[in-house]
């Protein structure tokens, strides 16, 4: 019997330089399998990587959208062309006070920055930025869920930041007309860069601690797996596995049934 090919999450702390895609190339090679992350980094910035491996790179959908927790360290005073500090300098603006940087949190827009790995035609940001090609930026809602002030020593202040979904800390930074030294990204939803290990594989069912949980008999796993669905509580996605925690789909609960939404077992 042919043995499967890995499939599970791997928890990645990448280092300033590569691009979250070298990082994926990296692991598939290492593990011989399809592989894909769930939610990009910029080369210059650090920590939490979510790389899915194998079947796994079908769950991806469910881990995009989970809130991101930074540290940074903005240089207040100076904004740049890339929010950071590869860019040239093209203003100087007042030091914001302790008061105005808690102001920022809550709901925002705040326009993308040019040194994002946000695809504007199909290209990365970064790469149109690098050759010198000038684009329009597109503006996002976000949440900044929690804004913690670490460090304040003007011009420099040290950020810990709980945000949405696709928010972009550069873009704080220069929203508070400045712009980021360094950037890490400490978490990802129940994710934490503490736990990060390239030679290990998390199981299936592990990606989706965040979801409800339902075991399924023998032949309710038949039913899931052939599409139908079965009797169960709740709304929204959730996790169905057989066995020891072997996960057999991510069904769709609503109205007293569970639909299978995406089947990987």
């Amino acid at each position: 019997m042919t043995e499967r090919p890995t499939a599970g999450l791997v928890l990645v702390d990448k280092p300033a330089g590569p691009s979250s895609f070298a990082v994926v190339a990296d692991l598939r090679r290492r593990y011989g399998t399809k592989a894909g992350h769930a939610g990009t980094l910029d080369p210059l910035a650090t920590g939490l990587l979510l790389v899915l491996l194998g079947r796994g790179t079908r769950l991806a959908r469910y881990l995009v959208g989970l809130d991101k927790r930074y540290r940074t360290e903005i240089r207040l005073g100076l904004r740049t062309s890339t929010a950071d500090g590869e860019g040239e300098v093209v203003e100087e603006t007042p030091i914001a006070s302790e008061a105005e940087i808690r102001a920022l949190e809550g709901d925002v827009e705040l326009p993308v920055p040019a040194a994002s790995a946000v695809k504007i035609d199909g290209e990365r940001a970064y790469r149109l930025r690098r050759r010198g090609v000038a684009v329009e930026m597109p503006v996002r809602s976000s949440t900044i869920h929690a804004l913690r002030i670490s460090g304040y020593s003007p011009p420099l202040v040290e950020l810990d930041l709980h945000v949405s979904s696709g928010t972009y800390v550069r873009s704080i930074a220069d929203a508070l007309g400045g712009h980021c030294r360094w950037l890490r990204r400490t978490a990802v939803g129940p994710f934490r860069v503490e736990d990060a290990d390239e030679e290990r594989v998390l199981p299936l069912l592990a990606a989706l601690v965040h979801l409800p949980e339902r075991g399924l008999s023998d032949e309710e796993a038949v039913l899931i797996r052939s599409g139908r669905a079965i009797p169960g509580a709740g709304e929204g996605p959730t996790a169905l596995w057989v066995g020891d925690g072997e996960l057999v789909a991510v069904g769709r609960a609503a109205g007293g049934t569970i639909r299978p939404e995406t089947v990987v077992g």
